[in-house]
């Protein structure tokens, strides 16, 4: 079972998990970047997932049938300034684009929106979200740091999908 099949974008919740053993005042955002770094190694100076990417800047403007579908700035037909980042998935700054680790492939827009505001899109090429909540995130690469080739069947890892149905739907 890859990994990268199982990486998606992070939905955090700020509860301490206790019980856990973690830090008291360490939120599960935290919890879930230290279990990431577990699995992909810590990379001073570079982000913890979708570690890879490329910026680029250009212009979005929506058609003008967009405006019967959304009051929204962002579709009444101007020309509005946008940030994109495309990624690849994991936490590895160098994994080549074209990989299996690669995916999920991801896409951030920022639109920069007229009045100084600004509006942000993430999507990533999965069908479903991985798991629902943040602690489960945080405990999928738990898992996986603790199912190295020569665990023994069934690891950590075969366990928790075995106990989460939304994973093999991701």
């Amino acid at each position: 079972m890859r990994i990268s099949t199982f990486l998606t974008r992070l939905i955090v919740l700020t509860v301490a998990v206790p019980s856990l053993g973690w830090a008291q005042d360490q939120t599960v955002e935290t919890q879930v970047v230290d279990a990431m770094n577990q699995v992909f190694g810590s990379h001073p100076g570079i982000r913890a997932f979708h570690a890879k990417g490329i910026v680029v800047e250009g212009n979005f403007k929506g058609t003008p049938d967009a405006v019967a579908l959304s009051r929204a700035v962002l579709f009444d037909g101007r020309t509005i300034p946008v940030t994109v980042r495309f990624s690849d998935s994991s936490g590895l700054p160098s994994i080549p684009d074209g990989s299996d680790g690669a995916n999920p492939h991801g896409m951030a827009l920022k639109f920069h929106l007229p009045d100084g505001s600004e509006t942000d899109m993430v999507t990533n090429s999965l069908k479903v979200f991985l798991v629902p909540t943040a602690a489960d995130l945080r405990d999928f690469f738990l898992a996986i740091a603790a199912s190295p080739p020569e665990a023994a069947k069934p690891t950590k890892l075969d366990q928790f999908v075995a106990s989460h149905p939304t994973i093999p739907a991701a």
